[in-house]
């Protein structure tokens, strides 16, 4: 998708990147670069990040990126400015977010595969709302190989401030990466803010 239709998109009327089973939205400079800028240099300065592992093939080996949660009930609270964008992003979904996942990709190294945001039991249809900080990254969609759907990968950059917003069955049908790119020297923030139980913002 070109960047230059979706920047047409407000936080009022957001550019709709999936529709088909699924709720995809996408609101380019949600945060104004003040505030981006304010959250990047609170998370840098207060957040303890870890290096998780898997196994592959037989050997266990880091996952290419740092990762780190914080909110609601957590050993990392909510910084002050991540509160305040927090009620910013449930007053934009129209409900609440009890903690969020961050991950921080050092450079275009960094990646992640693949995936589906379905944490274990955890009801697939919870809304997840993903805000990018830093470098610009390509976020990619493409539906999961056994939802019977027939579109092709759909592809956006994500800048400094924007936000994605999936609900609906996205996590059932659509599967979503951001892929490395070698090009990419920057560090870039991933901060989604997820719910244990949905309920509407007041």
């Amino acid at each position: 998708m070109s960047r230059q239709i979706a920047l047409f998109a407000s936080a009022s009327s957001p550019t709709v990147l999936v529709g088909d089973h699924g709720d995809v939205t996408f609101v380019p400079e949600f945060l104004d670069r003040a505030l981006a800028d304010a959250l990047v240099r609170e998370l840098n300065a207060d957040t303890q990040w870890q290096a998780d592992s898997r196994m592959m093939y037989g050997k266990r080996v880091l996952v290419p990126r740092e990762t780190a949660g914080r909110g609601d009930r957590m050993r990392q609270p909510w910084t002050p400015a991540l509160e305040l964008v927090r009620g910013m992003v449930e007053r934009h979904t129209g409900t609440t977010f009890d903690y969020c996942f961050l991950n921080r990709y050092r450079n275009g190294n960094d990646a992640v595969a693949w995936h589906g945001d379905r944490d274990g039991t955890r009801d697939a249809r919870l809304v997840v709302a993903s805000l990018s900080l830093g470098a610009t990254r390509s976020f990619q969609l493409r539906p999961k190989k056994d939802s019977g759907l027939r579109h092709d990968p759909i592809k956006v950059d994500v800048e400094h401030g924007d936000l994605i917003v999936m609900a609906g069955d996205t996590q059932l049908y659509w599967d979503h990466r951001v892929p490395r790119d070698p090009r990419v020297a920057e560090q870039r923030l991933n901060v989604t803010f997820r719910q244990h139980i949905a309920r509407p913002s007041e």
